[in-house]
């Protein structure tokens, strides 16, 4: 929490996450495998990763799960594949089905882990969460807003209404905080002018539900993100990719005046680097932000396959 206010601190705290396909699809094993990988690596903070497709499922999404550590489930149902379906769509429990499973896993971990660990908990942007219920995925999301803006507008505001609620009930559940994604924010994807329509009025409801809690942090992820769009949100650190294209993590902090989430690579490149080489860019990214407003993470997600020796080098480069 001292590295969050850019206060000294003994060392830069450090996290990872990662799927693990065949275990994320229960409260239980979700569970197990955060605490088993929190107290092997000691880890300071955790962000459990929620399986991605959790948010759909309460719109009608279907899959079938892996049984596989590092293959992904197979989606059998999307439920939307008009302008129409997205009318029709309304808000959900937040507290029921593969949320209320959610929440029942953040209840378990809390409990296991004690009070003393933070926790943010996974929450995917309205617009973020979009594709994952129609047929033609992000194509077919980016070609509704620009043809059909109000259907848009309409199904957006129905998840926001559940998110939003679905958000306040995890801090309620022992969540220090959010850690709030969204992957539609890039210049490949989106103008900042359709960022500002579908991605902020949505965000900032969600996040204002949360703005108390003392660990939110924003991820923008991919390449060429539409950084100033975020610069204001209400978060109390930022993550997103340090590649070509993107800020740094000292000027993403000079831009933001709040703590960065960064440092180390994500999937797929984590898995194929050596422990030396993972260590040395932990210990190059605490050296560029001197050790204050800095959790040492991963750019996203790293593979779930990467090697113990890999994980374990980045704590070594805190120490």
């Amino acid at each position: 929490m001292a590295a969050l206010r850019g206060a000294p601190v003994d060392r830069v705290p450090v996290s990872l996450w990662l799927h693990n396909f065949a275990t994320e699809n229960s409260a239980e094993t979700l569970a197990a495998e955060t605490v088993r990988l929190a107290g092997r690596f000691e880890w300071d903070f955790l962000k459990p990763q929620s399986r991605a497709q959790c948010f759909a499922q309460v719109w009608g999404l279907r899959y079938t799960p892996s049984r596989e550590r590092a293959t992904p489930y197979t989606v059998t149902h999307a439920p939307l594949a008009t302008a129409e379906d997205l009318r029709r769509l309304e808000p959900a429990d937040p507290k029921a089905g593969a949320l209320g499973e959610q929440l029942r896993a953040l209840g378990i971990i809390r409990k296991a882990v004690g009070a003393d660990t933070p926790i943010i908990w996974t929450v995917f942007s309205p617009l973020m969460v979009l594709p994952f219920l129609l047929t033609g995925g992000r194509a077919q999301a980016i070609a509704l807003l620009r043809s059909d803006p109000a259907a848009v507008d309409h199904a957006l505001d129905a998840m926001a209404v559940t998110l939003e609620a679905y958000a306040g009930a995890a801090v309620e559940a022992g969540a220090d905080g959010l850690f709030y994604a969204t992957n539609m924010a890039t210049q490949e994807l989106s103008t900042a002018a359709e960022c500002r329509r579908f991605q902020r009025p949505y965000d900032l409801r969600i996040l204002g539900r949360v703005q108390q809690a003392p660990f939110n942090v924003l991820h923008v992820c991919g390449a060429g993100v539409l950084f100033d769009e975020f610069t204001d949100y209400p978060a109390t650190a930022l993550s997103w990719a340090t590649v070509p294209g993107n800020p740094s993590l000292a000027d993403g902090h000079r831009r933001t005046g709040r703590a960065v989430v960064g440092g180390l690579p994500a999937k797929p490149d984590i898995a194929s680097l050596a422990p030396a080489e993972i260590e040395a860019r932990g210990r190059r990214a605490i050296a560029e932000m001197r050790g204050r407003f800095l959790l040492l993470g991963p750019d996203c997600s790293i593979n779930p396959d990467t090697p113990d020796d890999v994980m374990g080098a980045a704590t070594a480069a805190t120490l």
